[in-house]
């Protein structure tokens, strides 16, 4: 068995260097606790932007029509929004509507006039980091500057 010795008596070297042990121990413990509370809020911020708060995404097929020489035509096109009303994707939704007037006039003068039908199917994709609410009045400050 192996026995233990008693430290009875210590030398003022050997003293003074492990108090500089123990205090250098402990502002490193400290710093390192520091660093840990400032990632903790790091992640925090992170998560107050999180997007399952938002308006959630869809990929819809859609039922369009459209006038062409005084004929109207129906079509089934994609789309990708927020909005999952035809009303909605026609009032708020201009980046939509304008890409598909673009599909299906191209750059003729002709009076653009597209109507969504139906939404055929919808999926969805991801959530947006705005809700429904703050793109409608995003849409409207857009509208108001142009």
């Amino acid at each position: 068995m192996i026995k233990a010795k008693a430290v009875t008596s210590m030398s003022s070297y050997s003293l003074v260097r492990t108090e500089r042990l123990v205090v250098l121990s402990m502002i490193l413990t400290a710093q390192l606790h520091r660093k840990s509370e400032q990632q903790k809020l790091l992640n925090k911020r992170q998560q107050v932007t999180s997007p399952s708060k938002g308006a959630p995404i869809y990929y819809m097929s859609a039922r369009v029509a459209f006038k062409k020489k005084k004929v109207v035509h129906e079509r089934l096109v994609w789309i990708v929004s927020v909005f999952d009303n035809p009303n909605d994707i026609r009032n708020y939704d201009a980046k939509t509507m304008s890409r598909l007037e673009q599909e299906f006039y191209g750059k003729t003068k002709a009076t653009r006039i597209v109507m969504i039908r139906e939404i055929v199917d919808k999926k969805f994709l991801s959530h947006s980091n705005l809700t429904l609410d703050e793109h409608k009045k995003q849409y409207q400050e857009q509208m108001q500057a142009a």
